[in-house]
């Protein structure tokens, strides 16, 4: 019966898998008929590659040799091989890992989105190349602007360890879940529920982790393991999500790779403008807009930048921000005013951002027909 599903008579399709035991082929197909579309298998890696899917799933004994440019791969392997798919997925430059059958429901969840994208909100992860740029206080300035603009945003607080972002936007004492109450969840998450159990504040939503007192005795951890799955919901309940995921990215790696575009924050500084190369090479497939933070020195002006990391020039410039610093310290950034020129960026920003993600979207729908 599974075979059926499988169609190995059609030599091209928008999912693809290479290799795979017996088990990752029977979940593959599984997955991929609740998300309606049916994949081709092929043995090799090379041989998927040459049908160009828009979805490419490689298991995990595939060698990453022969993989050249700069495409999403999802690995997959079961639950024995774990290390092994993880090991692989190290070697691919913008991947995935999916066990299974544990990860079947978000396999196939993903699937749908990815080939059936209409009704689902981006979401859009933002970084910066050192700390202390301020990349929690400009993602936050993001979803409150789109959340301003009529729609419905989502702030996801992606540092475990940054000791609660509803502390700077004081929403401590605001009831809801915190990623910590999620990490008990398998399988798949409303989003209707997912709406309803956030802190929020009119149209803008807060996912934050709780300050490490408050977690000591918590059976399930930070709840980072959930993120896959909260971040499938979250596009199902939010016309728009950010996550801060601070420097680099580097807190929780998995969480970049679930973004749909990426902004990078680089401040006006020598090490960070240096810095900025390698994390935009680090980000593979993932659309990455890049904002220069001033204030401005050394001559390292928006053009100047642009040239310097091989991006068209000017950079979108976000200047120098004078009390925001201190308004985040306080917990009173909600009601922190953004200066017109600053204000005019953020807007700016997230319109691109936004208006990116949907042409990505556009263009995939076009692959699929």
């Amino acid at each position: 019966m599974t075979q059926a599903m499988w169609a190995l008579n059609a030599r091209r399709g928008p999912v693809v898998l290479a290799g795979g035991s017996q088990l990752v082929k029977d979940q593959v197909a599984r997955a991929c008929a609740a998300a309606g579309v049916a994949p081709t298998l092929v043995p090799v890696l090379g041989e998927a590659l040459s049908l160009d899917p828009l979805v490419l799933l490689v298991g995990c004994e595939q060698a990453a040799g022969g993989l050249h440019g700069q495409r999403e791969v999802i690995v997959v392997g079961a639950a024995e091989d774990e290390a092994r798919a993880w090991g692989s997925a190290a070697g691919l430059p913008s991947s995935r890992v999916v066990i299974l059958p544990q990860g079947a429901g978000w396999l196939a969840e993903h699937l749908g989105r990815l080939l059936n994208p209409a009704a689902t909100g981006p979401v859009v992860g933002v970084l910066g190349t050192a700390g202390g740029c301020g990349v929690s206080t400009f993602a936050f300035w993001c979803a409150r602007h789109a959340a301003a603009e009529g729609g419905s945003a989502l702030l996801v607080d992606g540092n475990p360890l940054g000791g609660g972002l509803d502390l700077a936007l004081g929403l401590e004492d605001r009831p809801g879940v915190r990623w910590h109450d999620l990490g008990e969840i398998r399988g798949t998450l409303s989003a209707e529920q997912l709406a309803a159990a956030l802190p929020a504040d009119g149209t803008f939503s807060l996912l934050s982790h709780a300050a490490s007192s408050e977690i000591v005795h918590a059976p399930s951890g930070d709840g980072m393991g959930s993120a896959g799955v909260v971040l499938e919901a979250a596009r199902g309940a939010f016309d728009t999500s950010f996550i801060d995921l601070g420097s680099s990215g580097a807190a929780v790696p998995s969480l970049a790779s679930a973004c749909d575009r990426l902004i990078l924050l680089v401040p006006a500084r020598p090490r960070s403008v240096a810095a900025a190369a390698g994390v935009l090479q680090a980000q593979g497939a993932i659309p990455v807009t890049v904002v220069l933070r001033g204030p401005v020195l050394d001559g390292l002006d928006p053009w100047f930048v642009a040239e310097s990391i091989g991006r068209a020039g000017p950079l979108p410039y976000l200047p120098f921000v004078r009390g925001a610093a201190q308004a985040e310290a306080d917990g009173r950034m909600f009601g922190f005013r953004l200066p017109g020129k600053a204000r005019k960026l953020v807007e700016s920003v997230v319109h691109g951002v936004v208006d990116g993600v949907v042409a990505g979207v556009a263009a995939s729908r076009e692959r699929t027909e």
